[in-house]
């Protein structure tokens, strides 16, 4: 998924970015960026992936070096919880509960307390 892609999701239904950052290099990407060379250049430029995790009024979007790895659909009733120890969503709604894990995102300390405070905010706006 490409920023612009993301850029109109959040137009669209009116979402917030909760927490984006570069994605981890595999093995083949960063010896290609170690070697000194214009190929390796032109490579990293071009295939620079992003991990996000995107809430809007309709759902809640998890995507992981370009590719959305878990899309849940939101009704509106939900109460939505960063859970810091457990590295987690937690999605409450009347009938169930609803755990989405974030480790493939690696949320530091700083993340965690400013995903909590956007959603805050964002349950604060949506009210």
């Amino acid at each position: 998924m490409t920023k612009k892609e993301i850029n109109n999701i959040l137009k669209s239904e009116s979402g917030i970015i909760l927490l984006e950052k570069e994605s981890e290099q595999s093995f083949f990407e960063s010896i290609l960026n170690n070697t000194v060379s214009l190929i390796s250049a032109i490579y990293f430029l071009t295939r620079k992936k992003l991990d996000s995790l995107i809430l809007t009024e309709k759902r809640i979007l998890l995507i992981v070096q370009n590719k959305i790895q878990l899309e849940k659909k939101l009704n509106g009733n939900e109460s939505l919880i960063y859970n810091g120890v457990k590295s987690a969503l937690e999605i409450t709604d009347q009938n169930e509960k609803s755990i989405i894990g974030l480790n493939k995102l690696r949320v530091s300390y700083e993340e965690g307390k400013s995903i909590r405070q956007k959603l805050t905010e964002f349950e604060s706006r949506t009210e």
